[in-house]
Protein backbone atom coordinates (compact mmCIF):
# COMPACT_ATOMS: atom_id res chain seq x y z
CA UNK A 1 0.00 0.00 0.00
CA UNK A 2 1.29 3.60 -0.49
CA UNK A 3 2.07 5.09 2.63
CA UNK A 4 1.64 8.28 1.97
CA UNK A 5 -1.45 7.55 0.84
CA UNK A 6 -2.68 5.58 3.89
CA UNK A 7 -1.05 8.77 6.29
CA UNK A 8 -3.55 11.19 4.33
CA UNK A 9 -6.53 8.85 4.91
CA UNK A 10 -5.58 7.58 8.56
CA UNK A 11 -5.68 11.26 9.45
CA UNK A 12 -6.78 13.47 12.39
CA UNK A 13 -8.92 12.84 15.05
CA UNK A 14 -10.20 9.26 15.23
CA UNK A 15 -13.97 8.53 16.67
CA UNK A 16 -14.56 5.07 18.22
CA UNK A 17 -18.18 5.19 17.21
CA UNK A 18 -20.35 4.10 20.33
CA UNK A 19 -23.24 1.08 19.17
CA UNK A 20 -27.11 3.02 20.31
CA UNK A 21 -29.21 0.03 21.89
CA UNK A 22 -33.15 0.48 21.63
CA UNK A 23 -35.03 0.14 25.33
CA UNK A 24 -34.81 -3.64 24.58
CA UNK A 25 -31.42 -3.82 24.03
CA UNK A 26 -31.27 -4.78 20.65
CA UNK A 27 -29.49 -2.98 18.46
CA UNK A 28 -30.65 0.77 17.27
CA UNK A 29 -29.23 1.21 13.54
CA UNK A 30 -31.43 4.66 12.86
CA UNK A 31 -29.42 6.03 16.17
CA UNK A 32 -26.00 4.74 15.29
CA UNK A 33 -27.27 6.19 11.62
CA UNK A 34 -27.95 9.34 13.01
CA UNK A 35 -25.08 9.87 14.94
CA UNK A 36 -22.59 8.87 12.23
CA UNK A 37 -24.17 11.62 9.95
CA UNK A 38 -23.99 14.39 12.67
CA UNK A 39 -20.21 13.67 13.14
CA UNK A 40 -19.78 13.84 9.35
CA UNK A 41 -21.92 16.81 8.82
CA UNK A 42 -19.75 18.62 11.08
CA UNK A 43 -16.50 17.95 9.62
CA UNK A 44 -15.12 14.54 10.05
CA UNK A 45 -14.54 13.26 6.80
CA UNK A 46 -11.33 12.18 4.90
CA UNK A 47 -8.13 14.31 5.66
CA UNK A 48 -9.59 15.32 9.34
CA UNK A 49 -11.48 12.21 10.83
CA UNK A 50 -11.54 8.31 10.67
CA UNK A 51 -14.90 6.16 12.14
CA UNK A 52 -14.00 3.27 13.72
CA UNK A 53 -16.61 0.44 13.91
CA UNK A 54 -17.57 -1.91 16.04
CA UNK A 55 -14.35 -1.47 18.53
CA UNK A 56 -14.45 -1.03 22.48
CA UNK A 57 -15.92 2.14 22.10
CA UNK A 58 -19.03 0.42 20.10
CA UNK A 59 -18.93 -2.38 23.26
CA UNK A 60 -18.20 -5.26 20.78
CA UNK A 61 -17.82 -7.81 23.95
CA UNK A 62 -21.35 -7.51 23.86
CA UNK A 63 -22.34 -8.06 20.23
CA UNK A 64 -22.95 -11.01 18.59
CA UNK A 65 -20.98 -11.86 15.34
CA UNK A 66 -23.97 -11.12 13.22
CA UNK A 67 -24.65 -7.46 14.99
CA UNK A 68 -20.94 -6.40 15.14
CA UNK A 69 -21.27 -7.05 11.03
CA UNK A 70 -24.59 -5.16 10.76
CA UNK A 71 -23.17 -2.14 12.98
CA UNK A 72 -20.21 -2.20 10.63
CA UNK A 73 -22.49 -2.14 7.78
CA UNK A 74 -24.80 0.80 9.13
CA UNK A 75 -21.39 2.69 9.69
CA UNK A 76 -20.34 2.25 6.81
CA UNK A 77 -23.32 3.17 4.84
CA UNK A 78 -23.81 6.54 7.16
CA UNK A 79 -19.92 7.71 6.27
CA UNK A 80 -20.85 7.60 2.51
CA UNK A 81 -17.39 7.36 1.38
CA UNK A 82 -16.95 10.92 3.14
CA UNK A 83 -15.02 9.06 6.19
CA UNK A 84 -12.92 6.54 6.58
CA UNK A 85 -13.82 3.72 8.15
CA UNK A 86 -11.98 0.98 10.59
CA UNK A 87 -13.76 -2.04 11.24
CA UNK A 88 -12.86 -3.61 14.77
CA UNK A 89 -11.82 -7.26 14.30
CA UNK A 90 -10.91 -8.23 17.43
CA UNK A 91 -11.71 -11.16 19.45
CA UNK A 92 -11.05 -14.19 21.63
CA UNK A 93 -11.40 -16.64 18.71
CA UNK A 94 -9.63 -16.12 15.67
CA UNK A 95 -12.24 -16.98 13.56
CA UNK A 96 -13.82 -14.20 14.32
CA UNK A 97 -11.32 -11.60 13.99
CA UNK A 98 -11.01 -13.12 10.04
CA UNK A 99 -14.38 -12.69 9.72
CA UNK A 100 -15.04 -9.71 11.06
CA UNK A 101 -11.74 -8.82 8.72
CA UNK A 102 -13.53 -10.84 5.75
CA UNK A 103 -16.44 -8.53 6.16
CA UNK A 104 -14.83 -5.35 6.04
CA UNK A 105 -13.09 -6.17 2.63
CA UNK A 106 -16.59 -7.37 1.32
CA UNK A 107 -18.08 -4.14 2.38
CA UNK A 108 -15.60 -1.99 1.48
CA UNK A 109 -14.16 -0.64 4.67
CA UNK A 110 -10.78 1.18 4.45
CA UNK A 111 -9.33 -1.31 7.05
CA UNK A 112 -9.54 -3.24 10.12
CA UNK A 113 -8.34 -2.68 13.52
CA UNK A 114 -6.29 -5.84 14.96
CA UNK A 115 -4.87 -6.77 18.91
CA UNK A 116 -2.35 -9.19 19.73
CA UNK A 117 -4.99 -12.23 20.92
CA UNK A 118 -5.95 -11.86 24.48
CA UNK A 119 -7.17 -13.80 27.44
CA UNK A 120 -3.97 -16.73 27.02
CA UNK A 121 -1.55 -14.74 27.13
CA UNK A 122 0.62 -15.11 23.48
CA UNK A 123 4.38 -15.55 22.58
CA UNK A 124 5.87 -13.49 20.47
CA UNK A 125 5.15 -16.05 17.70
CA UNK A 126 1.59 -17.06 18.56
CA UNK A 127 0.71 -12.81 17.84
CA UNK A 128 3.15 -13.21 14.50
CA UNK A 129 1.08 -16.06 13.30
CA UNK A 130 -2.72 -14.62 14.14
CA UNK A 131 -1.86 -11.17 12.27
CA UNK A 132 -0.61 -13.45 9.29
CA UNK A 133 -3.66 -15.87 9.43
CA UNK A 134 -5.84 -12.53 9.19
CA UNK A 135 -3.77 -10.50 6.33
CA UNK A 136 -3.67 -13.37 4.16
CA UNK A 137 -7.23 -14.70 4.46
CA UNK A 138 -8.06 -10.64 3.48
CA UNK A 139 -7.32 -8.88 0.01
CA UNK A 140 -8.00 -5.11 -0.03
CA UNK A 141 -8.12 -3.38 3.64
CA UNK A 142 -5.17 -1.89 5.55
CA UNK A 143 -4.29 -3.45 8.88
CA UNK A 144 -3.87 -1.04 12.04
CA UNK A 145 -2.56 -3.29 15.05
CA UNK A 146 -3.84 -2.04 18.21
CA UNK A 147 -1.46 -2.39 20.89
CA UNK A 148 -3.50 -3.31 23.37
CA UNK A 149 -1.08 -3.69 26.67
CA UNK A 150 -3.65 -3.33 29.35
CA UNK A 151 -4.47 -6.79 28.61
CA UNK A 152 -1.30 -8.46 28.89
CA UNK A 153 0.77 -8.12 25.79
CA UNK A 154 2.96 -5.02 25.61
CA UNK A 155 4.23 -5.63 21.97
CA UNK A 156 8.29 -5.08 21.61
CA UNK A 157 9.51 -3.20 18.85
CA UNK A 158 10.98 -6.19 17.84
CA UNK A 159 7.82 -7.64 17.18
CA UNK A 160 6.68 -4.80 16.15
CA UNK A 161 9.37 -4.81 13.01
CA UNK A 162 7.80 -8.29 12.49
CA UNK A 163 3.94 -7.50 12.53
CA UNK A 164 4.52 -4.66 10.10
CA UNK A 165 6.81 -6.98 7.51
CA UNK A 166 2.63 -7.39 6.70
CA UNK A 167 2.60 -5.48 3.08
CA UNK A 168 -0.99 -4.04 4.22
CA UNK A 169 -0.08 -3.75 8.60
CA UNK A 170 0.70 -0.16 7.71
CA UNK A 171 -1.20 1.49 10.82
CA UNK A 172 -0.06 1.51 14.63
CA UNK A 173 -2.74 2.47 17.18
CA UNK A 174 -0.09 3.50 19.72
CA UNK A 175 -0.07 3.26 23.64
CA UNK A 176 2.29 1.52 25.93
CA UNK A 177 3.15 0.77 29.69
CA UNK A 178 5.94 3.29 29.25
CA UNK A 179 6.18 6.36 28.04
CA UNK A 180 9.83 6.60 27.07
CA UNK A 181 11.19 3.46 27.44
CA UNK A 182 8.16 2.38 24.50
CA UNK A 183 5.87 4.74 23.47
CA UNK A 184 8.23 7.97 22.12
CA UNK A 185 10.67 5.43 20.73
CA UNK A 186 7.75 3.47 19.10
CA UNK A 187 6.80 7.02 17.03
CA UNK A 188 10.63 7.56 16.16
CA UNK A 189 10.97 4.20 15.10
CA UNK A 190 7.96 3.64 12.67
CA UNK A 191 5.82 7.35 12.08
CA UNK A 192 8.35 8.05 9.00
CA UNK A 193 6.50 4.74 7.61
CA UNK A 194 3.42 3.93 9.14
CA UNK A 195 0.35 5.72 9.91
CA UNK A 196 0.67 6.26 14.15
CA UNK A 197 -2.69 7.14 15.89
CA UNK A 198 -2.11 8.17 19.46
CA UNK A 199 -3.97 6.44 22.19
CA UNK A 200 -1.67 7.59 25.10
CA UNK A 201 -3.09 10.82 25.64
CA UNK A 202 -0.24 11.87 23.93
CA UNK A 203 -1.54 14.06 21.01
CA UNK A 204 0.39 16.88 20.76
CA UNK A 205 3.75 14.88 20.75
CA UNK A 206 2.00 11.94 18.55
CA UNK A 207 2.32 15.02 15.93
CA UNK A 208 5.65 16.48 16.65
CA UNK A 209 6.73 13.29 15.53
CA UNK A 210 5.21 12.75 12.67
CA UNK A 211 1.91 10.44 13.58
CA UNK A 212 -1.23 11.04 12.06
CA UNK A 213 -3.91 11.29 14.48
CA UNK A 214 -5.19 10.51 17.72
CA UNK A 215 -8.07 8.72 19.51
CA UNK A 216 -11.16 10.84 21.04
CA UNK A 217 -14.30 10.17 22.33
CA UNK A 218 -15.45 13.68 22.89
CA UNK A 219 -15.63 14.31 19.08
CA UNK A 220 -18.62 11.92 19.21
CA UNK A 221 -20.22 14.70 21.18
CA UNK A 222 -18.60 17.93 20.07
CA UNK A 223 -16.30 17.39 16.75
CA UNK A 224 -15.83 20.95 16.22
CA UNK A 225 -13.49 21.07 19.41
CA UNK A 226 -11.58 18.39 18.29
CA UNK A 227 -11.35 19.30 15.13
CA UNK A 228 -10.19 22.60 15.98
CA UNK A 229 -7.46 20.97 17.56
CA UNK A 230 -6.26 19.13 15.08
CA UNK A 231 -5.81 22.51 12.81
CA UNK A 232 -3.81 23.37 15.48
CA UNK A 233 -1.56 20.12 15.40
CA UNK A 234 -1.84 20.55 11.80
CA UNK A 235 -0.87 24.12 11.72
CA UNK A 236 2.36 23.43 14.01
CA UNK A 237 0.67 25.77 16.16
CA UNK A 238 1.21 23.10 19.48
CA UNK A 239 1.46 25.43 22.35
CA UNK A 240 -2.26 26.14 21.74
CA UNK A 241 -3.03 22.63 20.61
CA UNK A 242 -1.62 21.71 23.99
CA UNK A 243 -4.10 24.37 26.12
CA UNK A 244 -7.18 23.30 24.46
CA UNK A 245 -6.22 19.45 25.30
CA UNK A 246 -5.76 20.63 29.15
CA UNK A 247 -8.71 23.15 29.47
CA UNK A 248 -11.41 20.72 27.42
CA UNK A 249 -10.47 16.66 26.72
CA UNK A 250 -8.32 16.65 30.39
CA UNK A 251 -11.40 17.24 32.43
CA UNK A 252 -13.84 15.19 30.06
CA UNK A 253 -11.08 12.48 30.17
CA UNK A 254 -11.24 12.40 33.99
CA UNK A 255 -15.13 12.11 34.16
CA UNK A 256 -15.16 9.05 31.92
CA UNK A 257 -11.87 7.61 34.29
CA UNK A 258 -14.06 8.47 37.14
CA UNK A 259 -17.46 6.56 35.70
CA UNK A 260 -14.98 3.79 34.44
CA UNK A 261 -14.59 2.79 38.40
CA UNK A 262 -18.51 2.49 38.34
CA UNK A 263 -19.22 0.77 35.67
CA UNK A 264 -17.51 -1.42 32.51
CA UNK A 265 -17.39 -0.87 29.13
CA UNK A 266 -16.48 2.68 27.59
CA UNK A 267 -19.92 3.84 25.71
CA UNK A 268 -22.36 5.05 28.56
CA UNK A 269 -20.68 8.44 29.40
CA UNK A 270 -20.85 8.77 25.58
CA UNK A 271 -23.92 7.47 25.61
CA UNK A 272 -25.30 9.75 28.43
CA UNK A 273 -23.55 12.50 26.84
CA UNK A 274 -25.35 13.04 23.78
CA UNK A 275 -28.65 12.18 25.23
CA UNK A 276 -27.25 15.78 27.76
CA UNK A 277 -27.01 17.30 23.73
CA UNK A 278 -30.47 16.21 22.80
CA UNK A 279 -29.21 13.96 20.24
CA UNK A 280 -29.62 10.08 20.57
CA UNK A 281 -27.72 7.32 23.61
CA UNK A 282 -30.01 4.63 24.90
CA UNK A 283 -29.01 2.01 27.51
CA UNK A 284 -26.38 -0.26 28.28
CA UNK A 285 -26.12 -4.15 27.66
CA UNK A 286 -24.74 -5.66 31.06
CA UNK A 287 -22.11 -5.93 32.29
CA UNK A 288 -21.97 -1.76 31.52
CA UNK A 289 -24.65 0.36 33.32
CA UNK A 290 -26.40 3.50 32.35
CA UNK A 291 -25.67 6.53 34.65
CA UNK A 292 -27.82 7.45 37.28
CA UNK A 293 -29.47 10.51 37.45
CA UNK A 294 -27.03 12.12 40.01
CA UNK A 295 -24.12 11.23 37.66
CA UNK A 296 -25.92 12.58 34.83
CA UNK A 297 -26.36 15.63 36.30
CA UNK A 298 -22.24 15.58 37.20
CA UNK A 299 -21.54 15.29 33.99
CA UNK A 300 -23.86 17.90 32.84
CA UNK A 301 -21.82 20.23 34.88
CA UNK A 302 -19.04 19.36 32.99
CA UNK A 303 -20.20 19.38 29.60
CA UNK A 304 -21.00 22.87 30.73
CA UNK A 305 -17.84 23.46 32.16
CA UNK A 306 -15.25 22.66 29.07
CA UNK A 307 -17.99 24.73 26.71
CA UNK A 308 -19.93 22.17 24.67
CA UNK A 309 -22.50 24.67 22.93
CA UNK A 310 -25.01 21.97 22.51
CA UNK A 311 -25.95 20.54 26.25
CA UNK A 312 -29.48 21.38 27.24
CA UNK A 313 -31.51 23.15 29.71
Amino acid sequence: MDIQEVKQTLRGPMIPVITNLKDDLSVDHEAIHQNVRYVVDHGIVKGSGVLLAAGAGGDFPMLALDERKAVAKTIFDAADGQAPVLVGSQDTNVDNCIAMAKWADEIGAYGIQVSPPFYFGPSDDDVVNVFRAIHDATERVALMVYNTWWEGTDMSLELLERVFELPRCVSLKWSTATLFGRYLRGLAKFADRLAVVDNHGMHVMNRMMGGTGYITHLATVWPEHDLGVWALLEAGEYEAAQKKIQDVNWHWYDFRVKMAGRTGGESATIKAALELCGRPGGPARLPSRALTADERAELRDVLVEIGVPTVQA
